[in-house]
């Protein structure tokens, strides 16, 4: 479990600097575009492509490190068992979303490694890259989900805690 915090940390570290990259990307793109009047004709696409890179790379961080959104209307006034189970129901479904994601990804990133296909635009990087790295991301979650499943339940809860 301690490899797969410390390798999801280092996964989420890699994520915030593809957003900065990738701002600074789309930061050239604008100065190029209305100051020298010459406007970039890759800087989209690889805006882009580190923003699919940040997202999938670093989703199992997120939610190792409780960052990503939900609604915890029900949660929150549950006791300490039924709280558990709503989270488990919902741990549960995100690992059928994030399975037949993974499982599309995998397809997809053998399809582009057989037939050699590229992304399409003005930047077209071979596209095994990029269903890799969202196959790479979804599994890193579903495995991250399975954990967190296993720690809410094997640790109990602390007293005076809802």
């Amino acid at each position: 479990m301690n490899v797969l915090k410390a390798f999801n940390k280092i996964l989420g570290y890699i994520s915030g600097a593809l957003i900065c990259i990738s701002a600074l990307v789309m930061l050239y793109d604008v100065f190029t575009r209305y100051i020298l009047k010459s406007p970039s004709l890759y800087a989209s696409y690889i805006a882009a492509f580190l923003m699919l890179g940040a997202v999938f790379l670093g989703t199992a961080y997120a939610l190792q490190a409780g960052g990503h959104v939900n609604v915890e209307i029900f949660i929150d006034k549950a006791k300490p068992l039924p709280r558990k189970i709503l989270i488990t129901i919902g741990y549960l479904l995100s690992m059928v979303f994030v399975f037949f994601l993974s499982r599309a990804s995998l397809t997809f990133a053998i399809r582009a490694f057989e037939n050699q296909w590229r992304a399409q635009g003005n930047f077209p990087i071979p596209s095994v890259i990029l269903y890799g790295v969202m196959f790479l991301g979804t599994l890193l979650l579903f495995i991250t989900l399975v954990f967190s499943i296993v720690h809410l339940w094997k640790n109990k809860q602390k007293e005076g805690e809802a």
